[in-house]
This record gives structure tokens, sequence and C-alpha cells, in this order.
């Protein structure tokens, strides 16, 4: 890493007046010991005599027009004056083995904004692995796509837009694998209302990031037809009780949206996860832990959160472990939202499990696992509560809905009660009417004495 004294010769050596300089698209390809080398450039190389650590120093915005390519240097670091990109319109490859940082060129500085690296239009997607951002980022408009591996963003300083990494265009794929973002000013990942990106975001942590302390989640994304967030780690900062999880929304009603929200642990912030205006949401095995840091309970704090006052999103809740919010699940509109539905057959496509557990959700000595308000009805069989007997009388005290309020729609959270007494011989054959056990197994031999679920409703077979 540079230290205090390169940071003021990069001072010094700053130009009066330094232009930027673009390449001329003749299909060359460079590198920034290239452009170093190259008149016009507004970069410069140094080597620290002590360890022999290769620095560039960017003064100015240079471009790699379209029709160049541009080859990261491996090992190396560059630094970035004030308001100043490395700005990719052509070609480019930031896949190193060995690792380069870029950074600003000033120690904690807050009246300097440098940029970092900007693609912008190229011809097609643009790798990263192995590239360390301080302070500066990552912006992408490029409609082919970028992905992003075994990267790191930190203390990123909004230089680059409203994310350490943007995306700011719709097109293809952009992946993020194995990567993290620990400190940034606002969300560590994000994209604008205005366009649907499509991502896949995996493998990543995510620590305290959205520093500012406004209304930004860590991960703060529009709904586009493939948004898949897997097995990421987001942890956050108590004291930045303005700060939630996960963040898809859909401001401006992109219709055909996909949004796959699973396996991921998120914990210490205002709240977990929410979705926001119109979208298709499946929200699978989450472990969502002590988001309560909203200081009034009016204004969030839910595990899970889904607002659509459009009455479009469908939504799919499936073995999530909700601890510690003030509220467990929150409905606010939407069409469909299924937490658990056990009374129709499993290969039924609203069949769901359930599966969630909730734990110590609620404030002021009251507890809300789920809080239906909504004129609609909600499904929610098969979970387990936060109540000492899985009761119908005992859950009812956890769940807001119609019972409470006849102006809002009923939870369904009980599986249907009817019963049917049969002998295994008077049961159908099992191939042409399906038996399950209570688990969601089909049985492919007549059952033994005991309760399963045939054509959605429990029986009970018994053998004399």
């Amino acid at each position: 890493m540079k230290t205090t004294t390169m940071t003021l010769l990069f001072a010094a050596l700053v130009p009066a007046a330094a232009s930027a300089y673009k390449t001329a698209g003749d299909g060359t390809t460079y590198t920034l010991e290239k452009l170093a080398q190259t008149a016009g450039t507004e970069i410069e190389k140094y080597v620290d005599e002590d360890d022999g650590e290769v620095i560039y120093s960017i003064y100015a915005s240079d471009t790699i027009a379209a029709g160049d390519r541009f080859v990261m240097d491996d090992g190396v670091t560059l630094l970035f004056d004030d308001n100043v990109a490395l700005v990719i319109e052509g070609e480019a490859d930031f896949r190193l083995q060995q690792g380069s940082v870029f950074d600003s060129a000033f120690d904690d500085a807050d009246y300097v904004s440098p940029v970092g690296i900007v693609i912008a239009g190229s011809q097609s997607s643009t790798a990263f692995a192995n590239c360390q951002f301080y302070r500066v980022g990552l912006k992408s408009a490029s409609a082919k796509g970028i992905s992003v591996s075994d990267c790191a963003f930190y203390y990123h300083n909004a230089a680059t837009g409203p994310a350490a990494l943007y995306f700011v265009t719709a097109g293809a794929l952009n992946t993020v694998t194995n990567s993290q973002f620990e400190y940034c000013r606002r969300a560590a990942i994000g994209s604008p209302a205005n366009a649907s990106v499509a991502m896949r975001i995996s493998d990543c942590t995510f620590t305290a990031n959205s520093q500012d302390n406004k209304n930004v989640p860590q991960i703060n994304v529009t709904a586009a037809d493939s948004v898949v967030i897997d097995h990421c780690t987001l942890t956050g900062d108590p004291q930045l009780n303005m700060v939630g999880g996960i963040g898809v929304s859909n401001f401006a009603g992109f219709t055909d949206t996909r949004t796959v929200i699973r396996r991921c642990h998120v914990s210490d912030h205002r709240y977990g996860l929410t979705t926001f205006g119109p979208t298709n949401v499946w929200i699978e095995d989450n472990v969502l832990t002590d988001n309560c840091h909203e200081q009034n309970p009016m204004n969030g704090g839910s595990g899970i959160s889904l607002y659509d006052p459009y009455q479009q999103t469908v939504a799919r809740i499936t073995g999530n472990h909700i601890e510690g919010s003030l509220w467990g699940i929150t409905v606010i509109g939407c069409k469909d939202v299924n937490a658990g539905r056990t009374d129709v057959e499993v290969d039924d496509p609203n069949y769901n499990p359930g599966g969630n557990t909730f734990v110590r959700n609620g404030f002021d000595g009251q507890l809300y696992d789920l809080y239906n308000n909504s004129s609609n009805t909600v499904y929610a069989q098969g979970n387990t509560w936060n109540v000492s007997e899985q009761t119908e009388e005992l859950i009812e005290t956890v769940i807001f809905h119609q019972h409470d309020d006849p102006k809002l729609g009923k939870v369904i959270f009980m599986t249907a009660p009817t019963a049917i007494a049969a002998t295994p011989a008077d049961m159908p054959d099992t191939q042409s009417a399906p038996i399950y056990s209570l688990q969601g197994q089909r049985l492919v031999a007549a059952p033994r004495s005991g309760i399963y679920l045939r054509n959605g409703r429990k029986v009970a077979a018994t053998k004399h």
C-alpha cells in the first residue's frame, strides 16, 4: 500500500492543467506500462526504491477507445487523482493472478473524489479477478455485462455513484462471486431505478456498508428478469439504524421479473430483506437474525418485508429462520404470498412445505411472527411459530390478520383438519391416487397405520 509520503509526492506532481487522453481506436492493446510510455496520456509510473513496488498514478480520465484493448498489469497499484477515472470503451481484461490495487491518491481526504474504473460501451463482457478497490469503485454501463470474482471493495467514496459496484445498463447477466464489500459510504452493490439489470451475486460477504446511514440497504438493486442473491453473508452495524440488508425494488413497473434470495445470512440491520413494487420473488433457506435496529417499529424492523400497493407481487417463502426482528414477516399489498401451503398435493404448483421458523420477533412485550397488513389471504402452513405448543389458539397470538382486524385478509396457518378413517385395503391404489407422508414423501406401497396426506387432506390408515 502507498504511504502518506507517496501521497504528498503525487499531489506535488499533479500538472497544473491536465487534459484527458483517448486512444486512437486502431486495434492497439494497452497496459498501464504502455500508457505511461505513450505521449499525451495522464499516467505516470513510480517504483518504490525500498521494496520495488510498482505504482502508477493517473492524473486525468484517460479513455481506451472502442476498437482498442486494455489488459491490466498484474501485481501493481494504480492511484487516482481527484475526479479521475480510467474509462474503457473498448475491450478489457482485468483477470489477475497476483492481484492489483486500485486506490485514491489521497489518504482519507473527504474533500476529493477519485472515481476508479468505468466500463462504458465495451463490445464484450469484461472480467475482473483479484482486484482490490480502496475508496474508488467500479461502474459498468456495458450492455454485455461484467463478471467480478475474488475482488474486494473497501471504504468506497460514492464517486462512481450510489454503490461501490454499480451496474447502470440493462443487458446481459452480470455476475459477482466470492468477493467482499466493507465500510462503503453507500450501498455495496446497486443499480438505478430506471434500469432492469440482471445479476447473480453469490458467495460474497458484506460488512457495515452504507456508512452514510441513509435509508439504503447494503445490496440495493432493481428487479429484473433474473436477480439471484445466493449464499451471501451480510453483517450490519447496529449504530447504522437506517441501513437494511437486501432491498429489491421495482419503481418503474418492469414486468416478468424474477428474484431469488436464498441461503443468505443477514444480521444486525434495520431490516433483513425487503421487496418494493411488483416482482416474483422466492425467499428460501435464509437465516435472518436481529434485524431490528429501526427506532420506530411503525417504520420498519422486519425480517422479511413485502410491499406492493399494485397487488402484483407473487412471493414464495420457504425454510427461513427469522429471529430477533421487530416483525417476522410483514405483507403490505401484494397478490399472492405463500409462506407455506400443505393443503394441496405435493405436485401442485402452490404446494410449499413452509419450514419457516420464528423466534423472538416482536416488541413491547408482544410477539409478531407474521403481520398480514393486506386484504389478501396469506398461506403460512407447515411453519414453527414462537409459541410453547403449535396449537391454533397459541399460534393465533403471534399472527396479526383478519382475526384481529376485519379489514385485513386471513392468514391460513393450520393444515386442513379433515381426516378420513380408512384401512389400507380401503385406500385407492398409490399409483392412481398418490399418498404422501406428512413430510411430503410419496409412498410407493400400502401405508402402515398412521396419518398421511391424500388429495390435500389428512387421512388415517389403520390395520385390523
